[in-house]
């Protein structure tokens, strides 16, 4: 065995307790491969998406697992082929790297890549001291932006980028309903929204919740504990319904979702927090000539537009806590019982 680092790592699927602080074998900087780099990870943000993937949901994760797909740090190797990073550079990583070949990479689709390959599923994540990606998958992290920030941009504030303007088309004026507003890609997607000139409103199932989606920019929230927010949503718009959803959540709020929606309305689905099937009637869609789009992850140009517009101040990253590598399963209880507005961060 040659040098050990620090890991959390998943041996078995299951609960929190599943996730375990481990010495395991670090990743050797003379086998990095031709267009590899190696990172001293500094920051990685806890996602649901990490729930989702603990639990066993998730059929391309392999055991053990290191888990952890919003990663920033400094680059401290570099295999042979790599032109566009040096060792020292600050750096954040996509959730998901494109093989940058194929045939959806070359027409500019890499979040499809059929080759691409999401950290802490196929390839080992950032919930530890270091971490190998291929460089397509890497951004350059301003001086002006902490670890802290810049770990959580593209799977906040990229994903909202690609959810609002590349897959949503929203445009000046329309009105965007949110599900799942106090998250990380909801209180982003609200100011991604607002930057565009859309009018949002923002839904949460937990009141207290309400005054920081108000602080973001939503022009109103719907307090809906039992998720049935449908008919406050057509009465907010004078019974026309909104012209976009933003669908994060997933099936606990689709049929609502769908009854939200103005004549022509376009449902973007971008979550899906239980992992379960929906059911809708087809006649709805005919009738108003609804479309329904899917949203997965962000680009590398989409985390470097991110941070563009955090250094301009034109979108705050939110960070609801920053707790040590040791404590990420506490991180993961506190994510699942809905105690975080925003991201949990670790620090590494």
């Amino acid at each position: 065995m040659g040098k050990s680092m620090r890991a959390v790592v998943l041996r078995e699927f299951g609960g929190p307790e599943k996730l375990r602080l481990e010495d395991v074998e670090a990743p050797d900087p003379g086998a990095l491969r031709a267009r590899e780099v190696l990172i001293r990870v500094h920051a990685v943000g806890v996602c649901y998406h990490d729930l989702i993937n603990r639990s066993g949901r998730l059929p391309r994760t392999k055991l053990p697992s290191i888990m952890g797909h919003e990663i920033a740090g400094e680059i401290a190797a570099i295999g042979s082929g790599v032109s566009h990073f040096r060792p020292g550079d600050r750096v954040a990583t996509i959730q998901r790297v494109h093989c940058g070949r194929c045939e959806l990479c070359r027409r500019g689709r890499t979040t499809l890549c059929k080759e691409g390959v999401f950290f802490g599923e196929e390839i080992p994540g950032g919930y530890a001291d270091l971490v190998v990606s291929e460089e397509q998958g890497l951004a350059r992290v301003p001086n002006e932006i902490p670890f802290e920030q810049a770990c959580i941009c593209a799977c906040t504030i990229g994903t909202a980028l690609h959810v609002v303007r590349a897959r949503g088309g929203v445009q000046l004026d329309e009105s965007v309903l949110i599900t799942g507003a106090s998250g990380g890609v909801g209180l982003h997607a609200i100011q991604v929204c607002r930057l565009t000139g859309a009018r949002v409103y923002a839904v949460t199932s937990s009141p207290h919740k309400a005054p920081r989606l108000k602080e973001a920019g939503a022009e109103e929230v719907i307090v809906a504990p039992d998720l049935k927010f449908a008919e406050q949503a057509r009465r907010l718009t004078g019974g026309r319904g909104v012209d976009v959803v933003l669908e994060i959540t997933g099936a606990l709020t689709f049929d609502q979702a769908m009854r939200s929606l103005a004549p022509a309305g376009r449902l973007i689905v971008v979550g899906n927090l239980d992992a379960r099937p929906v059911s809708f009637m087809p006649g709805l869609v005919i009738l108003k000539e609804l479309e329904i789009r899917g949203s997965f992850a962000t680009t590398t140009s989409e985390l470097s537009e991110s941070f563009r517009l955090v250094t301009e101040k034109r979108i705050r990253p939110v960070v609801s806590e920053v707790m040590p590598l040791g404590e990420v399963a506490s991180a993961h209880r506190s994510l699942y019982d809905r105690g975080a507005t925003g991201r949990i961060v670790v620090r590494v």
